[in-house]
């Protein structure tokens, strides 16, 4: 369902009572038995909270939804027809992952049935939440690419489990992993009545999701699906897992108290009902409400504090301590503010927004950083503020007692990792492979110049020289002769060429008067009229073939890095373009701000569709990216360079 990129819309964070509904829907859905405290421990421990059972609930929830949870509408379609699909997905991360998509709901369209279906980066934390089947490795890779599971392709049986049944949601592992599923899908027939597979015919297994389809590649920050493991406990194992893992959740918090979200009135029911946030709940009370003016000014002068103790602390020897001077606003909130704000929840980071400080803006906070002798700005022509020095001797910092920081989601790490020096593995550096530029003939110029060809046969995709050579095959076998004795390059017009190739544009009607016409003329009308010679291209990696790959219509993808100017002097240079190329916006970003020691961005390219990002970075520097991109394989013929920074002149 999702081997095409969906069109997913803008994420919000999920608030508590959605979650617990929705988390509560996913135990009716899948019949997951919530643990109750044993008899041993009612015995041993007359003195435990009566709102353990609840607490074990809220532990179960968090586990199939973690508190960071946020969800986004998404659009996308399925089938041979093209039928549009709508529905929901949920995004968050366990633990220090990074945010993937956990489960989706398709809602709308053909095939669809309201239900949630876990992804693999869920099974993959759940063991036996769904029945697992086995297929041949020849046969995963068949279903990688869309296909469906057919009987023949059942592994590992009869017998099948037993849960195994019609319209049920189940899981495929690989014989080579098979404790590592990668696939999900609905059977569409009784696999745990077979007792045989051989010479049975049919579908068995209709595909979701899968390892390496567009759910599982899609992240925050860019960075490709993460790879399966090689062997997962509990989905091979007897018993169910599942109980028993989540008997085993830590439910305390660094303090050693049970946080159970307001959770205790539940008494640990499944409730399915709309069920809304007790405004009379001191805890969540507490959660969102928001900060005073005071303490968000206290927040942001206590993050920059933390961020020159940082750098002291891991880089004491390093000129500046490992800091990049100078530093441009922009840069100065996104990598060394905001991770160091005390931001526990998504619903917080509404609240810890520099328009929301008595200073208004990053300029004003700048200068209230050099009254306080922490930094040394000075202003730009322009109007822009930027930090020169800073000391990290002050007395402020000699005083400074760092806080717990709160765990972050991936795109905070991210940041964190760029303003202290950290690095992720690009999987694009290093990549080679060949764009390959094809034209596929029209119906018009079959069966004279082509062959007829069905548009999915690989043969049916010609380069420049073939073409050309099939025109000079047809100008030579004409009967009688159209290529001049004299000039081999004049050809005289027959009735194939004037009506088929030529048009009735003003040139075409003199080339018809004077009745003879340049070879030359001819191939470059061939190539260049989509109606007579439609462009595609296709990207081959090193041992590809055309065979091995699908022609993509339209010229080879291009990167575009434009360098223009913003307000007064300020350059910058946007990328755009990078994701045919497989290059992860994101890390192109870290990689560039730490070897141009300029502040970057990225956001949704304006214009594009949606997924298409942009890489922003402050300054000229289309030497330094032309060579990053160049790492990924993307040759400096496949990059167009876009200056708008000269400024306009006068009258």
């Amino acid at each position: 369902m999702f081997k095409k990129k969906p069109v997913v819309k803008s994420l919000a964070p999920l608030r508590s009572s959605d979650r617990r509904k929705v988390a509560d829907q996913i135990i009716q859905q899948f019949k997951i038995e919530i643990p109750t405290p044993t008899a041993a421990t009612s015995q041993e421990q007359p003195g435990a909270p009566p709102n353990e059972a609840a607490t074990t609930l809220t532990a179960l929830r968090k586990s199939l939804l973690p508190d960071n949870t946020m969800s986004a509408r998404f659009t996308t379609t399925a089938g041979p027809d093209l039928t549009l699909v709508q529905g929901t997905i949920y995004v968050g991360s366990h633990a220090d992952d990074d945010e993937r998509i956990l489960w989706v709901r398709p809602e709308q369209g053909a095939g669809t049935d309201g239900r949630l279906y876990p992804t693999v980066y869920t099974l993959w934390r759940h063991p036996r939440l769904v029945p697992l089947l086995h297929t041949p490795n020849l046969v995963m890779d068949k279903l990688y690419g869309g296909a469906d599971l057919m009987t023949p392709g059942l592994a590992n049986g009869p017998p099948f489990p037993a849960r195994a049944v019609k319209g049920e949601i189940v899981a495929v592992a690989s014989l080579a992993k098979p404790s590592v599923p990668t696939f999900v899908g609905v059977c569409e027939i009784d696999v745990a009545a077979l007792e045989q597979v051989r010479g049975v015919k049919g579908h068995a297994v209709r595909g979701v999701t899968w390892e390496g389809d567009e759910l599982w590649n899609w992240g925050s920050i860019g960075k490709p699906g993460q790879q399966s493991p090689e062997h997962i406990d509990g989905w091979m194992g007897d018993g169910d897992a599942v109980e028993k893992g989540l008997e085993e959740l830590t439910m305390e918090d660094g303090k050693g108290e049970v946080d159970i979200e307001g959770e205790g009135e539940e008494e640990g029911g499944v409730s399915l009902d709309a069920d809304e946030v007790n405004e009379d709940d001191p805890i969540l009370e507490q959660q969102l409400q928001e900060p005073t003016t005071k303490e968000i000014d206290m927040a942001f002068h206590n993050a920059f504090l933390y961020c020159l103790y940082q750098h002291k602390m891991d880089n004491p020897s390093t000129p500046d301590h490992g800091m990049s001077f100078p530093i441009q606003a922009s840069f100065l909130i996104s990598n060394l503010i905001t991770p160091f704000l005390p931001i526990h929840s998504a619903q917080q980071s509404q609240f810890y927004n520099i328009k929301k400080t008595s200073w208004k803006n990053v300029k004003k906070f700048i200068k209230h950083l050099d009254k306080e002798g922490l930094v040394k700005a000075k202003d730009r022509n322009g109007g822009e503020t930027i930090i020169l020095d800073a000391d990290f001797e002050a007395a402020q910092l000699d005083d400074f007692v760092p806080y717990e920081l709160p765990k972050k989601n991936s795109s905070d790490k991210a940041a964190k990792s760029v303003s202290l020096g950290g690095d992720d593995k690009d999987l694009a550096v290093g990549q080679s492979f060949t764009v390959k530029t094809l034209y596929r003939p029209s119906g018009k110029l079959t069966p004279t110049l082509f062959p007829p060809l069905s548009n999915r046969d690989v043969n049916n995709y010609y380069t420049s020289s073939d073409v050309s050579k099939r025109l000079n095959d047809y100008l030579t076998a004409q009967d009688p002769p159209i290529i001049s004795t004299t000039n081999p390059r004049i050809i005289s017009l027959n009735p194939f060429i004037s009506n088929t190739i030529l048009s009735s544009s003003p040139n075409d009607l003199a080339i018809l008067k004077r009745g003879i016409i340049q070879r030359d003329a001819i191939l470059r009308r061939l190539l260049e009229d989509p109606s007579l010679c439609a462009p595609y291209h296709a990207m081959l990696k090193p041992g590809q073939t055309l065979h091995d790959v699908k022609p993509k219509a339209g010229p080879g993808p291009k990167v575009t890095v434009t360098i223009e100017r913003r307000t007064g002097s300020k350059v910058v240079t946007k990328i755009t373009g990078l994701e045919p190329f497989g290059a992860a916006p994101q890390l192109l970003a870290d990689e560039l701000q730490k070897k141009c020691s300029s502040s970057t961005s990225v956001s949704q390219a304006v214009g594009a569709a949606n997924g298409v990002m942009s890489v922003l970075v402050q300054g000229d520097h289309r030497k330094l990216v032309e060579a990053a991109l160049a790492n990924r394989g993307v040759k400096s013929q496949w990059i167009d360079i876009v200056d708008k920074s000269q400024k306009k002149g006068g009258k």
